[in-house]
């Protein structure tokens, strides 16, 4: 898992990717220990207008993330701190949200995966391992199901489609013939000839003795995300069978012949938009709202 703070913020998402890249059923699951050592029941760890968080509290969010997570560092202190900060925001927030049918639903979905993952002698284990009950698990799913839902009602169409130009030269995938020259002179003339009909392989032996370089045999389905930036603007305007004009790039100017180009359409990736806005929005609110509630943390 993750240690940055935007990736521990939604325990939940992480749970999900972690059960649902599991196949069948689990029987030697190594669940975490939690070290309770200070977090006793009466230790106040967060205070905020308007509540507190209580050493016991924090265990048993610990150790349903232990559950949901047996990879998460439990015990490492600055992923303790990530998550006692989402704690204090869950808690702010929870008290002024419904369960909707929604939600029921996803924590119904989840606990069918949780069984497919674990089986029964698992979960116990893991229950007992982790000192907390099925009840802990779902009342933890359905507070994270609930704040993912509030979350994405905040996020608008406009955002969305921001977002997505923000990112789809991570959609897009190229497949390309290139070829380098020397000189400009020479990249100009082979150009031409192939704007003008010429057959690749005419060209390419035509100016095989200025060590042409054909095709690049791994141009082949990259991401345009990992080109060169002057190959980035080429190979978005250009179509299928064009050639480009000279791209000069240090000493050497190439020639891109596009073969192929496929771009997911925003309706493809809006469920995978959404989680990722979702927790940009969630990290924002801790960053900027926690503040207003004058949260002190006792957590060392």
């Amino acid at each position: 898992m993750s240690s940055t703070p935007l990736k521990l913020l939604l325990a939940v998402l992480t749970a999900l990717g972690f059960l649902t890249g599991c196949e069948g059923k689990h029987s030697n699951t190594m669940f975490p220990s939690v070290e309770i050592s200070q977090l006793s029941s009466t230790k106040e760890l967060a205070a905020y207008e308007g509540g507190k968080v209580t050493g016991a509290e924090f265990n048993r969010f610990l150790a349903v993330e232990g559950f949901l997570n047996p990879d998460a560092p439990l015990n490492d202190t600055s992923y303790r701190k990530e998550l006692l900060r989402q704690l204090v925001m869950q808690k702010i927030l929870i008290s002024h949200l419904k369960t909707s049918d929604k939600v029921q639903k996803q924590v119904e979905d989840m606990w069918k995966q949780i069984k497919r993952s674990y089986d029964e002698d698992t979960r116990k284990q893991g229950y007992e391992v982790l000192n907390i009950r099925s009840s802990d698990v779902t009342n933890q799913l359905t507070n994270q199901f609930k704040l993912e839902e509030y979350f994405r009602k905040q996020i608008m169409s406009d955002e969305l489609t921001a977002y997505y130009k923000r990112i789809e030269n991570d959609l897009t995938r190229v497949s390309f013939t290139q070829l380098a020259f020397s000189t400009l002179h020479d990249a100009a003339a082979a150009a031409a000839e192939l704007q003008k009909g010429t057959s690749l392989q005419d060209v390419q032996k035509k100016y095989a003795d200025v060590q042409t370089v054909s095709k690049i045999e791994n141009a082949d389905n990259l991401k345009l995300s990992s080109l060169s930036p002057s190959f980035i603007d080429v190979l978005k305007k250009q179509h299928i069978g064009e050639s480009s004009e000279p791209i000069k790039m240090g000493k050497v100017y190439y020639i891109l012949i596009l073969k192929q180009k496929d771009k997911k359409t925003e309706s493809e990736v809006k469920e995978e938009m959404m989680k990722e806005l979702v927790l940009n929005h969630i990290n924002r609110y801790i960053q900027d709202q926690l503040p207003r509630f004058h949260v002190t943390f006792n957590l060392r």
